[in-house]
Parts: structure tokens; C-alpha cells; sequence
């Protein structure tokens, strides 16, 4: 398949790896003549050095041969434009990140149908999502929805006293036979592990469980810790992605929203804009003015400014007033895996949320989604299972699943199985599994 991708920063460049790594014919477009370069260099890819609008540029591109069209860049317009020109020569498929809120405005004041836009990504909406996710699964670090939301992935962090500390998998398994679950990974001084059942689990350990998403309660009840119900929430942060958050955590019921924002002028735009948020205006890092709104009965403290700093300087200290739940913004990436070490509960990174997202829509054969997780060093991928997949007609235990990767779950129409060795996988099953990168060429040999 052929994909040109418009933009080659984070999110460009994450989605040409992971696309390149899956044999598409990748093209990025980028202005930089050294990010060009350096993607030629490293990553094996063509790269044309330029504005993905330039018709030029697309026809040496081949787009009249492109079955894709990816648009990324910082520009919503060359987004936008480079989707139009893109329906001019008959891509099927093309997806462009959007910021400019005049798109999402009811009625919309601009519209992207215009533009023969397929797929309209939204980053901070989609960022805002995650943190309310977080906020619902209020003791993971990580949430993911599979299955259309009927299987979850939950990343939690093992403390001092978890019961199942010391307790290798098949123990684990065997003391809760009631509870269909698998341990998919564990992430362990800076190190990503595909367990086996004979692997232990050690305090401080960040473990993966996939299950069906009515039982992940259970799970966090397993791992020692409870679901704390949320009832105070204070916002630090009234951009679109703090504006967004306040806007879903009005539609959850009984739950006290504060937002701090420091810039006078916004501070009055974001109060009529949200109905039922108490918005404050002054500096979020004034101890004496989080004093004074409550933070230490807040449940949860929300960092979502431009500045990671900021954002990790005021989570800290409302760790250390007793906040139970810190969610930070952090845009550089290879900050994410420090976050819990240092006390942050969890965090959000824009850039891997929309590739994330925008993987999901993607349909390359057999592979129905592909989930990168902050700091691992691994992929969740989802396949479409057919009769000629030879991960079929046999028990798992009797499959040679590829070293590196796991089974996760195996969706069958709407009902979720969490496999065992004796498990078979059917023609049409969905199978999420999680891998390892050197083990991702093998498991979709199995497809």
C-alpha cells in the first residue's frame, strides 16, 4: 500500500515507523531539509523536502498511485488543502489532524466535508478522552479500549503491599480461577517483559492486564489497590485540552470541577463557556492559592498547560498535599517512562494519543488496529484471523507463538474470550496480541 504522509514531526514520523515496519510504500512530505535527511538515513523512507500542497511535490510523490494520504502537519490549512488535492488525483483514503476549533463548533462555522476529508482527528479532543479514561480507571496508569470498548488494557503499578508481589503468573492464575484475565507484559526498571507463567511479579513492577472491561475492577481489587470514586477535580490549565476535559467531566454526575487558569482574558472566556466548572483565575504553582481552593480535598489534579514544567511541579505538590490522582500533560516523549518513579500517577502525550488514533482507522489487511504504550518498548496489534492464518485449527499451546509476543484476547462476534492453551483460534476471530518489535515481522506471518 502506498501512504503519503503530509508533516514529519512526532506524530509523522511515529506513523511512517510503525507503516514502513508493516512493508507500505511510504512517502513523507516535510519542510525540513534535515528531518528529510535524517528519515532517509535511518528510517529507509523516501522523503521530499517541502509544503505537502505544492502539486509538484505530490506528482513526484506518485500520488496519483496513492491509496492513502496522511496529513499531520502543524498547518490545519496544508492539512486540508493536501486532502483536497489528494481527492483530485483519487485517493481512496485521507485523514487530516485538525486543531482550529471553528471545525468543531454546532453548527460547524467551517466544514471539512469540503475538503473530501475521510477522517477528521482532533488531538486535544482525543487527549481529553484519555484523561477522562484515566480519571474513570482511577488507579491505572495506563487505559486502552479494544473490541469497541468490550476489552480493556490496564497498565498498574504493583506498590509495597500488593498482594501479588512475590507471585509468579501460574500462581497468580490458579489462586483466582474465577477471574478470566492475562498478564500481557510487565514493565521493569526501564525494561519491557513478555512474561511466561513461570515469570514473578516484584513491587513497583508496571503490569499489563487484558480482560473483558466489566472485570477490570476486579483485577484492581487482585492487584491490592481500590477504585477511589472521584468526587473533586482540579484543573490546572484552560486551554482547548483543559476546557475539553472540564466539558466530559460535566456529563459525569456528582463530580465538583475547579479549573485554574492564569491569563485574565481567558480566564472569562472559559467561565461562559463551561456551565457547571468553577473557574479561577491565577497562578496554579501559588501554593497559597491551591491552599485556598481546596486542593488537599481535591481527589484528582489535573495538569494540562503548555509548559511540562509547570505541569510537573504543581503535580508533584499536590501529591504531597494528598491529591490521590495526578494526571499530567508531558510532550516530550522520553519523559513518559520517568512519570511514576517520581510519584506522577499518570500521564497523557498528544502526539502518541493521535497516532494512536489515527492507527486505529487504518485497515492494512489482516491488521484491524495497532495501539503504541508510552515508554514500552511494544505494540498492541489486533488481527483478523482467516482460514489461511496459521494461528488457526490447533490449541495455542500448540502454536508456535513467535518469542517476544503474547495473547491477549480473542474477540468472537460480541463475545470476548481470554484464551488459555487449549484455546482455537476461529476464521473471522479478532486476536489482540501484544509483541515486542523484533516479533512483530513473526506474528503477522501467523496472520
Amino acid at each position: 500500500m502506498r501512504t503519503i504522509i503530509i508533516g514529519a514531526g512526532r506524530v509523522g514520523s511515529h506513523l511512517a515507523k510503525i507503516l514502513s515496519s508493516e512493508n507500505h510504500d511510504v512517502v513523507v512530505i516535510d519542510p525540513s531539509p534535515e528531518i528529510c535527511d535524517w528519515m532517509e538515513e535511518h528510517m529507509d523512507i523516501m522523503a521530499i523536502q517541502g509544503y505537502g500542497t505544492d502539486i509538484n511535490l505530490l506528482k513526484q510523490a506518485k500520488i496519483d498511485q496513492a491509496d492513502m494520504l496522511l496529513a499531520v502537519s502543524n498547518s490545519d490549512e496544508v492539512n486540508l488543502v493536501a486532502c483536497e488535492m489528494a481527492q483530485m488525483y483519487g485517493v481512496p483514503h485521507k485523514i487530516a489532524r485538525v486543531r482550529n476549533s471553528h471545525f468543531y463548533t454546532d453548527p460547524p462555522q467551517l466544514s471539512v466535508d469540503k475538503f473530501h476529508v475521510d477522517i477528521v482527528i482532533h488531538p486535544e479532543e482525543e487527549t481529553a478522552q484519555e484523561v477522562v479514561r484515566l480519571i474513570k480507571r482511577s488507579t491505572a496508569s495506563e487505559v486502552y479500549d479494544f473490541a469497541n470498548g468490550h476489552v480493556q488494557l490496564v497498565g498498574i503499578r504493583l506498590d509495597m503491599h500488593s498482594p501479588l508481589s512475590g507471585k509468579n503468573l501460574i500462581e497468580i492464575a490458579r489462586e483466582n480461577p474465577e477471574l478470566k484475565f492475562r498478564i500481557v507484559a510487565i514493565f521493569r526498571n526501564n525494561r519491557t517483559i513478555i512474561p511466561s507463567g513461570k515469570d514473578y511479579l516484584v513491587r513497583r513492577d508496571e503490569v499489563f492486564f487484558i480482560a473483558k472491561t466489566e472485570e477490570i475492577s476486579k483485577i484492581v481489587t487482585l492487584a491490592g489497590k481500590a477504585e477511589a470514586k472521584i468526587e473533586k477535580v482540579m484543573i490546572l490549565g484552560g486551554g482547548k485540552m483543559g476546557r475539553s476535559v472540564a466539558r466530559l467531566l460535566e456529563k459525569e454526575k456528582d463530580i465538583e470541577i475547579k479549573l485554574i487558569e492564569s491569563n485574565p482574558e481567558k480566564t472569562q472566556v472559559v467561565a461562559e463557556q463551561l456551565e457547571q466548572t468553577l473557574v479561577i483565575q491565577g497562578d496554579g504553582r501559588d501554593i497559597d492559592l491551591l491552599g485556598s481552593e481546596g486542593i488537599m480535598e481535591m481527589d484528582a489534579f489535573i495538569a494540562l498547560t503548555s509548559d511540562e514544567e509547570t505541569n510537573l511541579l504543581t503535580a508533584l505538590l499536590a501529591k504531597h498535599l494528598g491529591v490521590k490522582r495526578t494526571i499530567v500533560l508531558i510532550n516530550q516523549e522520553n519523559y513518559l517512562p520517568i512519570m511514576a518513579p517520581i510519584g506522577i500517577d499518570a500521564a497523557v502525550n498528544t502526539n502518541l494519543v493521535t497516532s494512536n488514533v489515527i492507527l486505529r482507522f487504518i485497515r492494512r489487511g489482516d491488521v484491524v488496529s495497532v495501539t503504541s504504550i508510552p515508554g514500552l518498548d511494544a505494540e498492541v496489534l489486533e488481527f483478523l484471523a482467516h482460514k489461511s492464518s496459521r494461528i488457526i485449527g490447533s490449541p495455542l499451546k500448540k502454536v508456535k507463538i513467535p518469542q517476544g509476543s503474547i495473547v491477549g484476547a480473542v474477540t468472537r462476534g460480541e463475545e470476548v474470550i481470554i484464551p488459555t492453551g487449549d484455546t482455537m483460534i476461529e476464521p473471522e476471530d479478532k486476536v489482540i496480541i501484544f509483541a515486542l518489535p523484533e516479533a512483530i515481522a513473526a506474528v503477522e506471518k501467523m496472520f
